[in-house]
């Protein structure tokens, strides 16, 4: 009945926000799906790392997470060390599509 192929981890639907934010010790992120939440830490680059390194290794935990490729667009948050990324999922299926006629 099912093609065998999951769409997103553990049915927590698209990935919508990418939250992160350096603590004293590690980089922290929530990434916010439409019917859950994902939260950690980054184990590599380390606390003391620069914003675009560590938005970087975040951005490959959440197509780790969604298990696709994605589009995150970062803003700072207004708080010192702290970043919101829009996703946008990359669609699996690249092919175009034929019209009949």
């Amino acid at each position: 009945m099912g093609t065998g192929r999951k769409h997103w981890r553990d049915g927590l639907g698209a990935p919508r926000t990418f939250v992160l934010y350096r603590t004293p010790d590690v980089w922290r992120y929530a990434v916010y799906f439409c019917h859950g939440i994902v939260d950690g830490y980054l184990t590599e680059p380390g606390a003391d790392s620069e914003p675009g390194e560590a938005r970087t290794a975040a951005h490959a935990k959440a197509e780790v997470l969604a298990g696709r490729p994605l589009t995150i667009h970062w803003e700072a948050s207004g708080r010192p060390g702290s970043w919101t990324g829009d996703i946008t999922a990359e669609p699996k299926d690249l092919r175009p599509h034929s019209a009949a006629g």
